[in-house]
């Protein structure tokens, strides 16, 4: 047992004396403005494919980095400043729920097709409550969207998050300037 911790020892001194990677997660770089505007894209083309009837106009929003990015190995508790996730929020108020289950399935459809992978299925039914929505992930990206409605709220939520990237400090602490809202033909 001895022998055992004392060679655990060894080898945790020796990574992390030579700055081995092992014992923290490595983020790629990445262009703050290339994440944000693809987050624009990819909002546009889910709202699009929503194919929502006439509704209030959705309010502009920002693309705001998220530090929920953490070192990984032995400290998992520290986030790193500047490694982040930009998330894009939007919602479209006073949906029936009617309408909020079709547009959830065109636009879970949309994404499947397009080869996102479904990795939460949110659509429930209860007694005194019914929420439909799903959470899906782009294999290329790792970028996941949740669409969520609930029926106390009557409001459609759509969010976007890319995966934690490396990025300048300035863009890790600031909203992008861009706000987007969608185009409507």
């Amino acid at each position: 047992m001895r022998k055992t911790a004392a060679l655990l020892i060894l080898l945790l001194a020796a990574l992390t004396a030579t700055g081995c990677s092992a014992l923290e997660q490595e983020y790629p770089s990445a262009d703050p403005a290339a994440l944000s505007q693809r987050l624009r894209d990819r909002a546009q083309w889910a709202y699009d494919g929503m194919a929502l009837p006439l509704h209030k106009a959705v309010k502009p929003v920002r693309v705001i980095p998220g530090h929920s990015c953490y070192a990984g190995g032995l400290s998992i508790e520290k986030t790193l400043p500047d490694v982040v996730t930009f998330d894009l929020s939007w919602r479209v108020e006073d949906i029936p729920a009617d309408v909020a289950r079709s547009t959830e399935a065109r636009l879970r459809r949309k994404f499947t097709s397009a080869g996102w992978t479904l990795t939460h299925d949110g659509n429930r039914r209860g007694r005194n409550f019914v929420t439909f929505g799903f959470r899906v992930q782009d294999p290329a990206t790792g970028d996941q969207f949740d669409l969520a409605w609930n029926d106390s709220t009557t409001s459609l939520f759509l969010s976007g998050y890319t995966s934690c990237a490396k990025v300048p400090q300035p863009a890790a602490d600031n909203p992008s300037p861009k706000t987007w809202t969608p185009q409507t033909a």
